[in-house]
């Protein structure tokens, strides 16, 4: 197997400032990954509107180019059970996932209620002005319309198909099926991937259309999250396009019917579509390794420490700078969703693998982790006395991204240490996102930084509003009106959060939503809902989002999210939240900045593929960002791609495997 790789250096990149913490400097990698020409770049829906296939297409062609590639069998979703996460108690509404940077980066699935309005997140995302969910209710099924040209236009992209007007040219709307359902038959309709093929089925989509005026729901669909992540000395990412042993987002519920059960037990074990054809992955998997050396001279805890207190590096490890109390706090940060090792499909007990800290020491070393921000702290299993502990955290971690992990020591200088120090986690991972190998010449770019070119590091911070005593834990003030209880209309009137940048960090932008109740078709306009912003300590107000909804919402519910950039960096955002009729949920996406932080590591890039029958990998080095080819004179299969920042000793991060 032979592989030719060529490798240029960008030019004219922005410069990043220096930075000192704890007197050392510090040289994140934010958000590297790799681009192939072969698949969309679904780092942001903006990467994914710069796609070369549709870069420069408009209107028509542009939806449904970039349509098709949504419901490819290589680049597209595919069917299964909804996608759950959080602990809201409203399941449907609240815990539904209907984003399309989780749906086209994470999980690579969802069913016709998550699909409906996603897709119009994505189409918004892509330029066009309106896009809504239409719920059919004599099937109860969900679609999507997107405006263009004057008029409205059905995607489907559950049944994976679009029907055009009599013309044969221009896609039909739901009304215009509706009114006109031989239109389901048309021999002029076909687009693949299209609807089944079978003349009974198109029949009762017709008359099932027919039955029932459909209901449209303005902005269904979740905004906010991100791809960003930032590597340390010492960490590695490894991502495969195949299952790496039954590690997915599980949730009870969809193993409740027998046919799911079998489709899951099926191999690979795991979450995969219930139409095979639908798409050639079933999902894939991320791990990130996390071990820096704790040793004087090395600069892997200055880079990667999320926040430290009266400790220094001694030869053999972390101690104690003054006799007392002392702590380090280290995160563990995924734009994946943390999973498990699922065991049994009934009991989330014996899942196990998810986030596993081991660590040596010299005494007893105290361990809390926070789910929070930091905001709480609760201390986990008891730790050895000294000698190697192995700390299983899948249990605190469902449906999580983020976590903090803290160390306190607790004696005289020199009597305690944190020798050494290990994290694995586990993460789901679409595998339509990752960057393809295909026969021939493969043109591929590694890319840093965040999709405003700033090196910035994300907390989505999604505070579950239907428990008071954690949404204590944000406000400045409790509001005057809010009852967790009260589940359609849990804030009337006003609330106040305020939102911190980690330590020793200071806010550039952030993504400010939530979900809202709302009123209704002729009563629409009358929904009022707002956020507003402050800076610090700042008494002036800046208003981001003021409802206005459309006449044709037939919803009590909606989803609002925007981008605020801030005049000037800042250690805290406060939020004002007003609900006109209601406020039901809150998402914050806060993007840091280390003040003064040095250019990024270099990064160690493997592609790893079979070819011929043999495995192989290539490696590369990179500094910055950069564009190089792998030629590959026969088809590849692609297996893992890993990114690894070296730890300051040299020593690996991990193999990866």
């Amino acid at each position: 197997m032979k592989c030719v790789v060529r490798i240029s250096a960008r030019a004219g990149l922005p410069a990043i400032a220096l930075m000192f913490f704890h007197g050392a400097a510090l040289r994140g990698v934010h958000s590297p990954r790799v681009v192939s020409e072969h698949v969309p770049d679904t780092f942001s829906l903006a990467d994914y509107r710069n796609y070369p296939a549709w870069r420069n297409l408009q209107g028509q062609e542009l939806a449904l180019a970039a349509w098709k590639a949504f419901v490819s069998r290589e680049t597209g979703v595919a069917h299964f059970q909804p996608i759950r996460e959080g602990p809201d108690p409203i399941d449907w509404e609240f815990r539904m996932i209907r984003d399309p940077i989780k749906m086209l980066n994470t999980y690579g699935h969802g069913f016709c209620g998550a699909f409906g309005p996603t897709t119009a997140g994505l189409f918004e995302g892509l330029g066009f002005k309106q896009a809504r969910a239409a719920q059919i209710p004599a099937c109860n099924h969900n679609v999507t319309e997107v405006w263009y040209d004057g008029a409205w236009h059905y995607f489907d992209t559950d049944l994976r198909g679009v029907i055009f007007r009599r013309d044969g040219k221009t896609i039909a709307s739901i009304e215009e099926v509706r009114e006109q359902p031989d239109l389901w038959t048309n021999p002029s309709r076909k687009v693949e991937p299209f609807f089944p093929d079978d003349p009974p089925d198109l029949q009762v989509y017709a008359r099932t259309f027919k039955e029932q005026p459909a209901g449209y729901r303005y902005r269904w669909f979740m905004g906010g999250s991100t791809m960003d992540y930032r590597l340390r000395k010492g960490e590695s990412l490894t991502r495969w396009w195949r299952p790496q042993g039954g590690r997915w987002s599980h949730q009870e519920e969809d193993a409740e019917t027998d046919f799911f059960r079998r489709l899951i037990l099926k191999p690979p074990y795991g979450a995969k579509s219930n139409h095979p054809n639908f798409s050639v992955w079933t999902h894939g998997n991320g791990l990130f390794e996390y071990a820096p050396v704790l040793k004087k001279g090395s600069g892997d805890f200055a880079d990667g420490v999320f926040d430290a207190r009266n400790v220094e590096l001694i030869d053999n490890g972390l101690t104690l700078a003054k006799d007392g109390e002392g702590e380090a706090v280290f995160e563990v940060l995924s734009p994946y969703v943390i999973v498990p090792l699922v065991g049994d499909l009934d009991d989330r007990g014996d899942d196990r693998e998810a986030s596993v800290v081991t660590f040596t020491s010299q005494g007893k070393v105290r361990v809390s982790i926070s789910l929070d921000f930091g905001r709480s702290f609760r201390e986990v299993e008891a730790v050895n006395e000294g000698g190697i502990t192995t700390l299983d955290l899948t249990r605190y971690l469902r449906e999580r991204y983020q976590y903090l992990v803290k160390f306190t020591l607790t004696g005289k200088r020199g009597d305690l240490a944190l020798n050494s120090l290990a994290i694995r986690t586990w993460v789901q991972v679409a595998p339509i996102s990752l960057p393809r190998l295909m026969k021939g010449v493969n043109h591929l770019e590694y890319k840093t930084r965040d999709q405003r070119g700033i090196a910035s590091t994300p907390w989505m911070q999604i505070p579950n509003m239907g428990d008071k005593e954690e949404m204590s834990r944000y406000w400045v003030r409790p509001p005057g009106d809010y009852h967790p209880a009260r589940k359609t209309q849990r804030l009337k009137g006003e609330m106040e959060l305020a939102f911190h940048a980690p330590p020793g960090r200071e806010i550039r932008w952030a993504s400010l939503g939530g979900f809202f109740q709302s009123y209704q078709n002729e009563d629409a306009p009358k929904t009022a809902n707002e956020i507003w912003y402050a800076e610090g300590d700042s008494t002036a107000w800046k208003r981001v989002h003021r409802a206005a909804i459309p006449t044709w919402h037939s919803h009590w519910h909606y989803a609002y999210d925007t981008d605020v950039v801030l005049e000037r960096p800042a250690a805290t955002i406060r939020v004002r939240y007003v609900g006109n009729p209601g406020v039901n949920g809150v998402r914050v996406n806060l993007h840091s900045v280390a003040p003064a932080e040095t250019g990024d590591n270099s990064v160690v890039v493997t592609h790893c593929y079979r070819m011929n029958g043999r495995e192989g990998d290539r490696k590369f080095t990179f500094d910055g960002p950069s564009r190089y080819t792998i030629d590959c004179p026969s088809e590849p299969e692609d297996l893992y791609i890993k990114l690894e920042v070296p730890s300051d000793s040299g020593r690996s991060a991990g193999a990866g495997r």
